[in-house]
Formats: C-alpha cells, structure tokens, sequence
C-alpha cells in the first residue's frame, strides 16, 4: 500500500478534529444568549413589580387626595353655615365639627405627606429598574447579533471543512472510507485514532507491540482491537 494514504488519513483526522471543534463552538453559542435572557427577564420582572408597586402606591395617594378634598369642602359648607346660624347651640354644634374636620384634614395631610415621600422613593427605585432592564435589554440584543455574527462565520467555516474533507475522501480507497465512515457515524464523530505511546489515542487501549510494529511499518492498514478505529502511526503526533 502506498505509504501517502497515512498522510491523507492524517489530514482527514485533523479535519475532523476542526469540523468537531468548529460544531461545539456553534453549539455553545446559545448559552450565551441564554445567561442574558435570564438576566433580561429577572430584569423584566422586578420592573413589572415595582411598576405594579408604584401603580397601586399613585391609586392610594389619588384617593387620599380625593378624601382630603371631600374634608375640605366640608370644612367650607360649614364656615359658610357658621355665618347663617341663629343660635348659640347651632353655633357651638358647627364649631365642634368644624374642629373634628380639621383635626381629620391635618392628620389626612399628615399620611399624605408621608405616601408622598414614600411614593418618591419608589419612584426613584423604578427609575433605577427601568435604567437597568434599559441596560440589560441592549446588552442582550446587542449578544443575539454577535451570536448571530459567530453562527454565521462558524456555518461558513463549517461548509469549507466540509467540502475539504470531501476532497480527502476522494483519496481515500472505496473499502477503507466505507469503513471509515462507518465508524465515525457510531463513534461520535472520531473515526482515526493514532498511536500514542503504545496505547490507541482516543479510547486509550494498551496495544500489543506487534501490533504497534506493523502499524509503524506502514504496509497495511489497521484498526484499533477496542474502538475500531482506523488507527495510524504518524511522526508528527
């Protein structure tokens, strides 16, 4: 057997090694995009929180307000009928809750001052949120198009190491590549081994000496006893 085919199964074997190379490479891509869309959502959801917070917290000082603004215009109907009244017991009775009124609007004032402080501070913590699922979300998308990017490169990359190995296929004698390819399509996309120190380099069988001499002589070629793999003895290993 012409001693050339060691070499071209050499290539082949490198070839390989790029196209599984470049296909874990495509594959991890997506975890990638997948921490960002985690942090995008987490971002999301504490948003939709504090926007709900901030919703119900505006609702709850609107109907303070409206309940301060009820106080109030009573407070106004009975300093207009403390102007109207004809006796002193009408006069003390409208006095009396002319007093209860104010002591209701200065203690309503008083809870609407402090929604409103707490209604800032929320808005303050929303306006952080938002900045942050802002942020998150462009970092996210601007991840999708450096992935897309790299998918792509890696696609054409691919096609090349493909149509390359096809080449070196064709160098390959009818028998030995059947075998060949058999192999590689049950054993996970590996389908020459070389030895390496005295053992297969890929399931790591001890090979017998013989065996390792006729492999290095170069005359046939062989396969691993474990594997199956066509195995090779090359220098530049």
């Amino acid at each position: 057997m012409d001693i050339n085919i060691y070499d071209v199964l050499y290539d082949l074997k490198l070839i390989d090694e790029q196209i599984r190379e470049l296909t874990q490479r495509k594959l991890k891509k997506p975890n990638l995009l997948l921490e960002t869309r985690q942090k995008l959502t987490e971002s999301e959801a504490k948003l939709k929180i504090k926007t709900e917070q901030l919703e119900i917290e505006n609702k709850k000082k609107n109907q303070l307000s409206d309940i301060i603004n009820d106080e109030t215009e009573k407070l106004k109907k009975s300093e207009i009928k403390l102007n109207s009244v004809k006796n002193s017991k009408e006069y003390q009775a409208i006095l009396k809750e002319m007093s209860q009124l104010k002591k209701t609007i200065s203690s309503l004032q008083e809870q609407e001052k402090t929604r409103t402080e707490s209604l800032s501070a929320i808005e303050k913590e929303f306006e952080l949120l938002e900045s942050d699922f802002k942020r998150t979300s462009k970092e996210h998308e601007s991840v999708l198009v450096g992935i897309k990017d790299d998918i792509n490169l890696i696609e054409r990359e691919l096609i090349d190491a493909k149509e390359h190995k096809h080449k070196i296929l064709k160098n390959i004698p009818e028998e030995l590549k059947n075998r060949y390819i058999k192999v590689y399509e049950n054993k996970g996309g590996i389908g020459i081994a070389v030895v390496r120190e005295n053992k297969c380099s890929v399931c790591n069988l001890s090979l017998p000496r013989q065996l390792c001499n006729d492999i290095l002589k170069g005359d046939k070629i062989h396969h691993c006893p474990s594997c199956q793999r066509v195995i090779i003895y090359i220098n530049k290993e």
